[in-house]
């Protein structure tokens, strides 16, 4: 059997192992053919097997692919795999060694100092707004376009539905134009859907189609809302592009989409990255007070999961260093908490623990560097035409091979 497929059915089974013992399968998407496909792979494989054969497909790996690119992107995201199936088994690996190994990047904390300055560009941005102090200006800001119950569920299967057809307009005439060859685009529908640990999420179905759900559990600004639009919008038009790449050249790996990888850091930080590919450079005081509130919020995330996870702290310890740093009522800094606590609630495994690092460290020390670079040189197509149409530079792992040439 070819690597590639091996890798693939690899995939499958370490999906269905994290779903037994963390209820989510670190396989996000597939659309290859039927005989691999997830669910048809062994359901209870024992971890002590997998770990065996993927031992196995790092040397055929090795020995068999000979284009660099596509040789060390399969061997990253063969070692995130297994980092994800000794990790599940209960293998003794420290969050920093966690991060490191599934995503290629180093847990770091942001210092205290940095935090107040990016504290500073909030208070700056939001002193246009009424309210006694800053923190009452942000709280007031959020309330204010916070929608909750049926008008949510409108505003999501509504308005958001209306607003996407834009957003892929503007995709197929900023980025699309740029690479050259057509790029099929069937759309994504929106859902509003409850019990999750996330706000939104992007499910890419395959036929060049994506579902986008959205978490009515929690109360959400709209203007917040119409924002994210963009950054679900970048991982649908990275999926096409991926599944037009596995269709044209049948490269098996590329028809599945794992989590967990050196692929999750450029998705999230390419997909955070949305607006800036765009050229969309909405400067009105709206615009730059979100902008400047989520950089302080992805930032107070990260800290706060390193002293849950590295530091061992609990929610009640965690929670008021939200609502303090990242400006946060004490229900959104508690509710925060559920995508990145060491367990969930029933005491297994949180898979998510480690993700809240792919955004903000994806954007900022990978997929914006390289893009201002491109824009600075006048490359911006050939950026676009890395990126997008060669699948294999999306990770951690490739990223700086792919681009050595800016």
């Amino acid at each position: 059997m070819k690597a590639a497929e091996q890798y693939v059915r690899l995939c499958g089974r370490v999906g269905n192992l994290s779903r037994s013992l963390a209820g989510v399968s670190i396989v996000d998407a597939y659309f290859g053919p039927p005989r691999l496909a997830p669910e048809k792979q062994a359901e209870c494989t024992e971890p002590e097997s997998i770990l065996q054969d993927i031992g196995s497909l790092i040397d055929i790996v090795k020995g068999s692919i000979r284009n660099e690119l596509r040789r060390e992107y399969l061997l990253g995201e063969i070692g995130s795999l297994q980092t994800v199936v000794e990790w599940l088994s209960g293998a003794d690996i420290s969050y920093g060694q966690l991060v490191k190994r599934l995503f290629s990047i180093d847990m770091k904390a942001y210092p205290e100092s940095v935090i107040d300055q990016q504290m500073q560009r909030v208070s700056e941005a939001f002193a246009v707004f009424p309210g006694a102090d800053v923190r009452d200006r942000v709280d007031r800001f959020m309330t204010t376009g916070e929608l909750r119950g049926e008008p949510l569920r409108y505003l999501i299967e509504g308005e958001l539905q209306d607003k996407v057809s834009e957003v892929g307009r503007l995709f197929k005439e900023r980025v699309f134009s740029k690479i050259g060859g057509r790029i099929r685009d069937n759309g994504v529908r929106y859902k509003a859907v409850t019990d999750k640990p996330w706000g939104g999420y992007n499910y890419y179905l395959g036929g060049f189609k994506s579902m986008n759900e959205f978490n009515v559990d929690h109360p959400m600004n709209r203007e917040v809302s119409l924002s994210v639009i963009y950054h679900e919008y970048e991982h649908h038009v990275n999926n096409l592009c991926r599944e037009r790449a596995y269709l044209k050249n049948r490269y098996a790996e590329l028809s599945v989409v794992p989590l967990h990888t050196g692929r999750s850091v450029i998705s999230e930080g390419t997909a955070d990255s949305a607006k800036e590919f765009l050229g969309i450079a909405d400067e009105s005081p709206t615009a730059t007070a979100m902008e400047v509130l989520s950089t302080l919020r992805r930032m107070v995330s990260i800290n706060a999961a390193i002293m849950m996870n590295d530091r061992g702290l609990g929610i009640e310890d965690v929670a008021p260093y939200i609502a303090e740093r990242g400006l946060r009522t004490a229900d959104s800094a508690k509710a925060t908490t559920d995508f990145f606590k060491p367990k969930t609630d029933d005491g297994r495994v949180n898979i998510w623990a480690p993700y809240v690092f792919t955004y903000h460290v994806g954007k900022t020390d990978f997929v914006m560097p390289t893009f201002d670079k491109a824009v600075e040189r006048g490359l911006l197509a050939d950026f676009f035409k890395v990126l997008y149409l060669n699948p294999f530079s999306g990770s951690s792992v490739t990223w700086n091979i792919a681009f050595d040439w800016l």
